[in-house]
């Protein structure tokens, strides 16, 4: 999805439908999440995190939290900045998130995987910026079934080009450093494809 595109469905993002069905649902569920995981957790890191839903929600629950956005559309992130004054924003491609001096307690990364160029690549590096300790939130449209691929396939028409892997598929993208925790499914409509929302914590490099 190139960044004119994002950048004209940024000021269209909070009032899109699937707001109702899927991105709604999803944030709520990682929302919980967090609150089961916050304790003794000081940063947090969205990936992708567009016009700033989910960070403004973190930020009101957990106002403990320093919280770092990262986007490479400039008007969703504009957005998000408007939205969360506190929070640190960085304009950046998925593929250079290895360029991030910090270290991160907790990843959030929801219905961004699709559009990464090299996901694979993208976790490795994510995996040199999450804490011994930290966990790793991704959320994202599975194409698990057969109509989950053909109901996806009408949805890249809006989006452009995108991939959504399979369970298998995503398991095989992290397993070198990452170790499955949980997965839930955020399904609200009958429609709608599944929503894979998994939680990841780090494999130890032997030089750690």
């Amino acid at each position: 999805m190139s960044v004119k595109l994002w950048d004209f469905w940024a000021d269209r993002y909070s009032r899109l439908w699937v707001q109702k069905v899927s991105l709604g649902p999803t944030r709520d569920y990682v929302l919980r999440e967090i609150t089961a995981m916050v304790h003794g957790r000081q940063t947090l890191l969205d990936l992708g995190c567009g016009p700033g839903e989910l960070l403004s929600e973190i930020g009101e629950k957990f106002p403990q939290l320093e919280l770092t956005g990262v986007d490479y559309s400039p008007r969703m992130l504009e957005i998000s900045q408007q939205r969360n004054n506190k929070a640190k924003h960085i304009l950046m491609d998925a593929a250079d998130v290895d360029k991030l001096e910090a270290m991160y307690d907790m990843i959030v990364c929801t219905h961004s995987l699709p559009y990464y160029k090299d996901p694979k690549d993208v976790f490795r590096k994510l995996s040199r910026i999450l804490t011994k300790q930290g966990r790793f939130i991704v959320g994202f449209a599975s194409g698990d079934s057969f109509y989950d691929k053909i109901v996806l396939s009408a949805v890249k028409l809006t989006t452009g080009k995108a991939y959504y892997p399979s369970d298998k598929e995503f398991v095989d993208m992290v397993k070198e450093h990452f170790y499955v925790r949980k997965l839930n499914l955020v399904k609200k409509a009958f429609f709608m494809p599944r929503i894979a929302v998994y939680t990841l914590s780090k494999k130890m490099d032997s030089r750690e």
